[in-house]
């Protein structure tokens, strides 16, 4: 009896050391799933942002452009001038998934101030072909029209500007930065200056 005691209490001994082995094998595991969706979540949000960011290189640069052509009346209806946010409609459900609130906020108005100005573009386009192709020479009236668009136009491609780079300087990487002119001093005292506010 003593010898099947010892045998069962064996036995049970075994079973438990074998349950908690498998448990422990089984959180490991899930340990080990859970650490490598992270790992291929951030290196999808890095490659995201690297694309998300050239596009918002691309656009800031864009209203160097725009500012240039409303000081002057080479190109009247703006067609040379164009913003991207494809890379951004293609990649934003993904990004807002996996990014900081921050991150999301920051490029989410930045995209929104680039279709307000594209969509403000093509108005100014629209109001100019009116002007060209309208029998009457256009009046003081027309003219305050075109050069309040100007304004407008101005003041959110600033806007743009100043928010991309703000996004280049907080999120871009040395290559970003270096296409928008923007140097380790000055992004050294931008961080000051945003620390002493």
């Amino acid at each position: 009896m003593i010898e099947f005691l010892i045998e069962l209490s064996a036995g049970l001994v075994g079973v438990f050391a074998g349950a908690a082995l498998a448990l422990w094998a089984d959180r490991r595991a899930r340990a080990h799933r859970a650490n490598a969706e992270e790992a291929r979540l951030e290196e999808e949000l890095a490659n995201s942002r690297k694309l998300v960011i050239s596009s918002v290189v691309k656009n800031t640069s864009e209203t160097k452009h725009l500012g240039r052509l409303l000081e002057g009346e080479e190109d009247p209806f703006l067609f040379r001038v164009t913003f991207e946010s494809a890379v951004w409609e293609a990649t934003r459900a993904q990004f807002v998934q996996i990014a900081s609130v921050d991150e999301r906020v920051l490029l989410t108005r930045f995209f929104d101030h680039v279709r307000r100005l594209s969509n403000l573009i093509d108005f100014h386009r629209r109001v100019r072909a009116e002007l060209e192709i309208s029998p009457a020479a256009p009046d003081a009236g027309d003219q305050k029209l075109l050069d309040d668009l100007r304004a407008r136009l101005r003041e959110v491609a600033n806007d743009i500007r100043i928010d991309g780079l703000v996004i280049v300087t907080d999120l871009g990487d040395a290559m970003h930065k270096r296409l928008l002119g923007i140097k380790a001093t000055d992004e050294a005292q931008y961080n000051s200056d945003i620390i002493d506010t």
